[in-house]
């Protein structure tokens, strides 16, 4: 017992150990949260390098596409041949500009909605017509007026004609001859390079013709000449400075009404706005820059150079900025946007929820913007860096799963070696005492036999039957630890023959009757008629039967009786040893069979045993392929019942 108690570790080792395991617990989760910081830190630089690039790539490619306008400004200034001097076809809703100190003009042709200033058209002599207005403004004489300004309308002078033909119609309109008023206004409509009263004479007889259809009703047309006429002023049709093209396009949404969709070509009137914009800073601004601003709600960019009198440059449009935009962005997977000197944008879209963000300065990048560079996935960043830190807490939690597993399995393992060592601490114990009962018997009647001091024959005789009494007794607890031991290490052999369980029965009871009738004990047995054998190891099956029957005698200090049943259940044999003992809490009814193991029931009662007999009977009804089950309540007895599979009827 001495032995035992020395290989139990010390009271505080399962702590220790718990404590220890803890701590390496605690340490793994600490070290994997600092790997996980570690790898975020890491993936935000990474984001950041990467967008670092992306700007620098942006910028290089931007400042490419302005050079190119650089060099169509240049050439712009260099001596060419009377007209525009177009070196090359410039991008889409690029604007170019030449300017002198009276002249601007633009190309292509049509893009500029009006100019900053116009050069006087050449126009008749006022005299020409006095004859005519004469009769109509003094005499209120429309009838002769007009044969004077048909004959001056005959005129190969195309000038000469166009103020003609207006003074012409506005007679005849007076005169209540609309439809002929109409066709002088059709005709004078065919003289685009005339001008009248510095307007050109084109838009003068469209709209006077408008207004010849207003007056006489005829809304249809009216609707289709005015349409066509704002139409053509949006397309920048006729060089008008800005009052008169402001003027003529309300005229025209005049006449459209309800018709009219109220648009503006923004984009045009931006392009517009920054020439005059560029025509009214050309004597302060330096000789060469570049200036982006945001006019009519759309961003421009304006190109300039200087030489002398003569201004160049190029004004780009939103499309043309926009498209550059894409085509910088395109392979980089980014989100740009621009932002002017004074930090208003221009375009692309501020958003401080989409994440990491760098800039490029407009200062640092020699251009006119500020570049605001964002990850065009923000989401795709973060469900990688996700991704990865799944994997790395699906590797830590599988360690930490391990090392729970590890430690419970461990612990588990310890407790059972306790657990082992105070039962077999227990059964060395219970066994040491069973031996010392037979043997102090043996010794004190062996020394009275061979000393002589037992006086007559019949106490002698009485003595030699206790000696072989306690010698048999002894016998079968030396037996019944062999066998159990050679049970464990399966090398217990067994004879298996035809076998009448119930002749087994009965042969037991009256063999284990003999020994506890002198207690007062009792056994009944009850077989059923038809019994059944099987084939099994007499002897074994002797020694399980044997022992169920001895324990019902130790836990039956009230009850007297031990009842043997046999019988059938199904396709198996079924024996009952059953008694009103002591009981087996269901607690504990799991446990019992196993070695060395002893019910509370044993304790209380101070019932010898070595806990080897029910662990020794769970064996052999397994060796013969059987059963063994327990029915038991404290206080109420107990029934353990072996079934065993059936050869044949008897």
């Amino acid at each position: 017992m001495r032995f035992f108690e020395a290989l139990r570790p010390p009271p505080l080792l399962l702590g220790s150990f718990l404590a220890i395991m803890l701590a390496l617990g605690a340490a793994l989760s600490w070290l994997g949260w600092r790997l996980l910081e570690q790898d975020r830190s890491l993936e935000s630089q990474r984001a950041r390098e990467r967008l670092e690039y992306a700007a620098d790539r942006i910028v290089a490619e931007l400042r490419g596409s302005l050079s190119e306008l650089d060099d169509l400004v240049s050439a712009l200034l260099a001596p060419s041949a009377p007209g525009f001097p177009v070196p090359k076809e410039p991008p889409e809703d690029v604007l170019l500009l030449v300017a002198g100190p009276q002249t601007v003009q633009a190309y292509p042709n049509g893009r500029l909605l009006y100019y900053p200033i116009l050069p006087s058209p050449a126009e008749p002599d006022g005299r020409l017509f006095r004859t005519g207005e004469v009769l109509e403004y003094q005499q209120h004489d429309p009838v002769k007026a007009i044969a004077v300004f048909r004959r001056l309308a005959g005129s190969r002078d195309p000038s000469v004609r166009a103020g003609a033909l207006v003074r012409l119609g506005r007679n005849l309109r007076k005169s209540g001859r609309f439809r002929e008023a109409l066709q002088v206004y059709s005709e004078m409509e065919k003289l685009s390079s005339a001008f009248v009263a510095g307007l050109p004479a084109e838009l003068v007889a469209r709209e006077a013709r408008c207004s010849v259809l207003e007056e006489t009703g005829q809304s249809a047309e009216l609707e289709r000449e005015a349409r066509a006429l704002y139409t053509d002023l949006q397309r920048g049709r006729w060089p008008l400075v800005r009052s008169a093209y402001e003027f003529h396009s309300e005229e025209a949404r005049g006449w459209l009404g309800s018709a009219s969709d109220g648009s503006h070509p923004l984009d045009a009137l931006a392009l517009a706005a920054a020439v005059e914009w560029l025509w009214g800073q050309r004597l302060e601004s330096p000789s060469k820059g570049r200036r982006s601003m945001r006019i009519h709600d759309q961003p421009v960019l304006i190109v300039w150079a200087s030489a002398g009198e003569r201004l160049a440059a190029a004004i780009a449009g939103a499309r043309y900025l926009e498209s550059l935009l894409l085509e910088a962005v395109k392979a980089q997977g980014v989100h740009l946007a621009l932002t002017d000197g004074e930090g208003r944008l221009l375009l692309g879209q501020l958003d401080d929820s989409t994440g990491l963000q760098v800039a490029r300065t407009a200062a640092a990048t020699k251009m006119p913007w500020t570049f605001h560079v964002a990850s065009g996935e923000p989401g795709a960043e973060e469900s990688e860096f996700a991704a990865r830190r799944r994997l790395l807490l699906a590797g830590f939690a599988v360690m930490v799963l391990l090392l729970l597993a590890g430690t419970y399995f461990i612990s588990r393992a310890m407790m059972r070696e306790l657990a082992v060592a105070r039962l077999q601490s227990d059964f060395v114990a219970a066994v040491s005492h069973e031996f010392r009962t037979p043997l102090t018997a043996v010794r004190q009647l062996s020394e009275l036999l061979a000393k002589g001091r037992v006086p007559t024959e019949k106490q002698r005789q009485q003595s030699y039957e206790l000696l072989a009494k306690e010698s048999e007794r002894l016998q079968r607890l030396v037996e019944g630890l062999l066998d159990f031991g050679r049970m464990e290490a399966g090398a217990r052999h067994y004879h298996f023959e035809k076998l009448d369980v119930a002749e087994l029965a009965r042969d037991l009871a009256a063999q284990f009757q003999e020994n506890v009738e002198p207690q007062g004990y009792h056994i009944e047995v009850s077989l059923e008629p038809d019994s059944a054998v099987i084939r099994g190891d007499r002897e074994a099956l002797g020694r399980a039967v044997w022992n169920l029957l001895d324990n019902a005698v130790k836990y039956s200090p009230d009850c007297q009786t031990v009842w043997i049943d046999v019988g059938r259940r199904g396709e198996r044999l079924a024996l009952h040893v059953r008694d009103q003992g002591l009981g087996i809490p269901i607690r504990e009814q799991k446990e019992i069979f196993r070695k060395f193991v002893r019910g509370s029931s044993a304790e209380a009662g101070v019932v010898k045993g070595t806990g080897l007999g029910l662990a020794m009977v769970h064996e052999i009804v397994r060796a013969h392929g059987g059963e063994i089950q327990l029915q038991s309540e404290a206080g109420r007895g107990s029934t353990f019942t072996i079934l065993l599979p059936v050869e044949s009827r008897a």
